[in-house]
């Protein structure tokens, strides 16, 4: 399985990092995927967390038709990923955001799994250049 970024979403994940750091941290990964390979478009930031139900996140689905390819966060913590490590999420990516020592952005993209319990599955990155 592998992630590809586009030029977009990179500079989008930049520009939030940038701007606020303490705002905006997690959100919803917006694309297609095509066999094992998920395209990542573009990011909806939620200042709130990623979702404060289930019910609102298969709203906010729906209202997407279906182009919710999974999350993203700045420095998740524990609490997000018990959140996400859920059935609603088997299937989907995560991707983990941090900056290395000198300050310049990582990224890590991990796929939600499930062996009779949920786990993170770390995969292929792909940028657009």
């Amino acid at each position: 399985m592998e992630v590809f970024l586009s030029k977009e979403t990179s500079q989008s994940f930049s520009a939030l990092q940038c701007s606020h750091p303490k705002i905006n941290t997690e959100g919803f990964l917006i694309g297609h995927k095509r066999g094992n390979m998920f395209f990542v478009e573009n990011i909806l930031p939620s200042p709130k967390g990623i979702f404060s139900s289930p019910q609102k996140y298969f709203q906010l689905k729906k209202m997407l038709e279906d182009k919710i390819l999974g999350f993203y966060s700045f420095q998740p913590n524990e609490t997000l990923i018990k959140k996400i490590l859920a059935p609603f999420a088997y299937g989907k990516i995560l991707i983990c955001l941090d900056l290395d020592k000198t300050d310049r952005l990582e990224i890590m993209p991990f796929v939600i799994g499930h062996d009779k319990n949920f786990f993170l599955q770390p995969i292929k990155l792909k940028l657009a250049i």
